[in-house]
This record gives structure tokens, sequence and C-alpha cells, in this order.
């Protein structure tokens, strides 16, 4: 029987979903390693294939042959997460005997995990077109049993309203954006940033760029060839959505880009890109989300 949660605002952000404010708080208290690795993404941004993709890098691409004995929550759990049986992510992390340990979360820098700041710990994020990020989380929120009950309307324009507005799990995908893209560019030797759109277009690209900030050894093109095979939406899915946590909830979708440009409402599109540009003001980089 799935547990409800009941939904709560801490410090202005929404929390939908398997959270308490109590798993949050720890999460943000965690006390890792010096080694341990970071991921932090908005939610539908490519968290599971880029914790597919790293797994494969860095613990070798025979840890996702192997079907029956992939556990994601124990090779990459999600800190702030009440899993199914009751454990939560930051409890799985503390299990972790493989090094380095990465674990991903999908906080706001307000909420983050203090070590990243105050320990200088490795941290990667990825970020997204906010208008596909839209449509994926719309999709996660039908699908996932803890989600859907939160979802009043099916109406694509409604959901988009909400997500402008910033009232959807994990608050403002803008606010998100900007405040750990400030919080990179001012501590690069600690954190790198990675476009969704960049691991679909040039992926052996960004697959060194992540080698090269890890410091380990790039891989050959046969390795390469390998991880991408292994990462693909239908190897995610085979490997994946057959474990319990997982299964039904929409976890893996399509893994497409520009899907907003067949779907979205014309006033959306101006709406979203008007916010955009007022949010990035004169950084180039709102270029990349329009």
């Amino acid at each position: 029987m799935t547990r409800e949660f009941e939904p709560f605002v801490l410090e202005g952000i929404l929390f939908e979903g398997s959270y308490t404010k109590e798993q949050i708080l720890a999460t943000q208290n965690f006390q890792g390693k010096s080694t341990d690795l970071h991921l932090t993404t908005y939610p539908r941004t490519g968290t599971t294939w880029t914790q597919n993709i790293l797994i494969g890098l860095v613990y070798g691409v025979e840890t996702l042959i192997d079907h029956e004995k992939f556990e994601l929550r124990e090779l990459f759990p999600y800190m702030e997460l009440n899993y199914r049986d009751g454990v939560i992510g930051y409890e799985l992390a503390n299990q972790i005997t493989r090094s380095p340990r990465m674990m991903k979360n999908h906080l706001p820098v307000h909420l983050a995990p203090k070590e990243i700041f105050t320990l200088k710990r490795k941290n990667i994020i990825v970020v997204r077109n906010p208008k596909d990020t839209a449509l994926s989380l719309k999709k996660f929120y039908q699908t996932n049993p803890n989600l859907m009950m939160h979802l009043k309307s099916d109406k694509l324009e409604d959901f988009l309203d909400r997500f402008l507005e910033g009232n959807v799990l994990c608050g403002s995908w803008w606010e998100w954006t900007k405040n750990w893209l400030k919080h990179c560019r001012e501590n690069p030797s600690t954190n790198l940033v990675i476009h969704y759109e960049d691991l679909h277009s040039n992926f052996e690209g960004e697959i060194f760029k992540l080698a090269d900030f890890l410091q380990i050894e790039r891989p050959n093109s046969t390795t390469t060839c390998s991880l991408r095979e292994l990462t693909s939406v239908n190897s995610m899915k085979a490997r994946i959505e057959v474990h319990n946590d997982f299964k039904g909830k929409g976890l893996i979708n399509k893994g497409e880009m520009h899907v907003w440009k067949n779907e979205f409402p014309a006033e959306f599109v101006e709406k979203f890109d008007k916010l955009t540009r007022e949010t990035f003001a004169d950084d180039r980089i709102f270029e990349r989300f329009i």
C-alpha cells in the first residue's frame, strides 16, 4: 500500500510526493565524505539518465549490464526521498561502501546539502529547457502514485500556469536554475553544469567533460559507445523499472528534445520565453532555454 504524504511548503518551496520537512532538513545537514559526489537537478531534467551515465563512467559499464544486481537506490540514492519501504535516501547513502559515493538531490540552493558549499564537495548540476521540463513534469504528476492526487486538472494549460507560478514540486524552475548557475560560476572547480540537450547532441564530448571534472581517465571509443547504448531509454527501462521502488511511477520518459514545439500552446511559448528573458536578464545563457 502506497503511503500518503501531506504536501508542505518549506522556505518558499513546495514539496508534493514522498517527502517530509524532517527529511529535507536532514538532507541539508548531511555529513558525508570528502570523496562524495553530488548530482543536483530540477525534477525531470535528465536526472536518471545522468545517474546511469555516472555509474557507468565511475564504477564501470559492467555495473550497468547485470540487471538483477542493479539497484539504483543503492548505487546512487535520492537523498531526500522516502522510498516505498520507508527507507530514506540519505540513510542509503551512509551504507554505500564504494568510493566515490554518489547521491542525488532535487533541492534549490538554499535547501541543498550544506557540505556542497562549506566543504566544497564535487557537485554536478544538470539543466534543461523549461518547456520540455514542464511537459515531462506534468506527465510525472499523471503517472506517479504519490503525485497524481495533487494534479487537480488534466488540462495542459492549467499545469503550465502552475509551473510558471512555481507552484509545483521543488518550486520555480527559473529561480532554481538561476541560483544554481550563479553558484557554479562562482565555484567552477567543484561544480560542473551539464545541459541535457548537449548530452543528446554531443554525448562523447559531455562524457569527456564529466571525466575531466571527476579527474578520471576519459573512456575510449568502445566504452563510450557501450555507455551510450547502456544508458538509452530502452536499456534504462529494462534495468530500473523492474524494481518495486520505480515500478509504475513513470520514472523514465521518452528522453527526447524539443517536444514542446509540437505540444505547447503559442500563448505559453510567449509566457515561458518572457519569464526566461526576465530571469536571466543580460545573461546570454537564456538563449539555451528559449
